[in-house]
């Protein structure tokens, strides 16, 4: 059966020039690639240039009993992105919010105590967390238009339950094929309390309800061009909290089953899981297969809504597919238990990003 080596994390996840590469059962207490020795090995430029190619994002997927969705904050250096994407599970009904600003610093390097906050008069967004109290904080507010309404939300996750063995949560530290350059990703899941309101809805159509919520941040040296695909489930299995996040990038290293950021959370357990293949013979917005070669993942994926954006700013490019949809098949616990998906809500983002 397969299994992965999870240890403690370094102090530094560079030392000396050089990234120390692994799965870790919790995060470094600073999230920090900065500094590696040529990492373009082809083009040996000064580390200041090299930092400044490292780019980040976070992303946070929610479920509540009624609406499910995905905030994603973008941090390339020069410009920031913002958007909210949010599903009435009942109707189906898409309603987004996005939001481009200037460059600045985005995402804290601080995984103990930090705040990642953007704001404008029609967006605002505030993720915190305190690493020691076992909390995360989500706030968001979106004014509306004619289209869209006002929304606000506020989600309380607590990462170590009383009955829970350990944090649900895992962190990589991969190689890209060249060896030299490196990604991090930081992937937490747990239960979450907290509402979503309408202000323009009566007071009985505002509700207080628990939920799940899984976050997802990831630090990269980033090729000029990169794909990237990005699979979240969410949802519950006769009253368990079943999660799992699944990536396969054009960057994902030579021994992809040692070094990627694939995990599975059943009930706070953690289980790290192989790379997996995605294909779409019928198109991306027909059934997706989801396979690997240790018989621990075997999924389909039926897309049911698709946000599809595309944006243009000087040499920068980019096209997303975030997607709603519903996930079939197994999948395998680090115990041996197989987990049978049926109907399980879900979100896919499909990137692809020029720079």
């Amino acid at each position: 059966m397969f299994e992965r080596d999870v240890t403690t994390p370094p102090e530094k996840l560079i030392q000396d020039g050089k990234p120390r590469f692994g799965t870790f059962r919790e995060p470094p207490r600073f999230f920090d690639i900065q500094d590696v020795r040529f990492p373009f090995s082809s083009l040996p430029l000064p580390v200041f240039l090299s930092n400044l190619r490292i780019r980040g994002n976070l992303s946070f997927c929610f479920s509540t009993p009624t609406h499910i969705g995905r905030i994603d904050l973008l941090d390339v250096k020069f410009f920031c992105f913002s958007e909210l994407v949010l599903w009435d599970k009942a109707t189906g009904k898409r309603t987004a919010y996005r939001n481009v600003f200037g460059g600045r610093r985005l995402l804290p390097k601080n995984t103990r105590k930090a705040v990642c906050a953007t704001y404008s008069k029609k967006r605002y967004y505030r993720i915190g967390w305190n690493y020691d109290a076992n909390r995360i904080s989500v706030h968001f507010a979106m004014k509306g238009d004619k289209l869209r309404p006002d929304v606000t939300g506020t989600f309380l996750m607590n990462t170590l339950p009383e009955d829970a063995p350990q944090k649900p949560q895992m962190f990589s530290l991969s190689p890209f094929p060249t060896q030299r350059r490196c990604s991090a990703a930081y992937v937490c899941g747990a239960p979450m309390t907290g509402n979503l309101r309408n202000p323009d809805l009566p007071d009985e159509n505002i509700f207080e309800h628990k939920g799940l919520g899984i976050l997802t941040m990831r630090r990269a040296y980033y090729n000029l061009r990169s794909n990237a695909l990005f699979m979240t489930g969410i949802d519950t299995i006769d009253g368990r909290n079943i999660m799992f996040h699944l990536a396969q990038t054009d960057s994902d290293a030579v021994d992809a089953n040692t070094y990627n950021e694939n995990v599975l959370f059943a009930d706070n357990k953690v289980t790290p899981l192989p790379s997996v293949t995605v294909t779409r013979p019928y198109g991306i917005s027909g059934r997706w297969n989801i396979q690997d070669t240790e018989n621990m993942v075997d999924l389909f994926f039926t897309p049911e809504s698709d946000n599809h954006r595309t944006d243009s700013i000087f040499i920068l490019s980019t096209d997303y597919h975030t997607m709603y949809g519903t996930f079939e098949g197994d999948l395998k616990t680090a115990d041996g238990e197989i987990l049978h998906l049926k109907s399980f809500a879900g979100i896919v983002q499909k990137q692809y990003l020029r720079m």
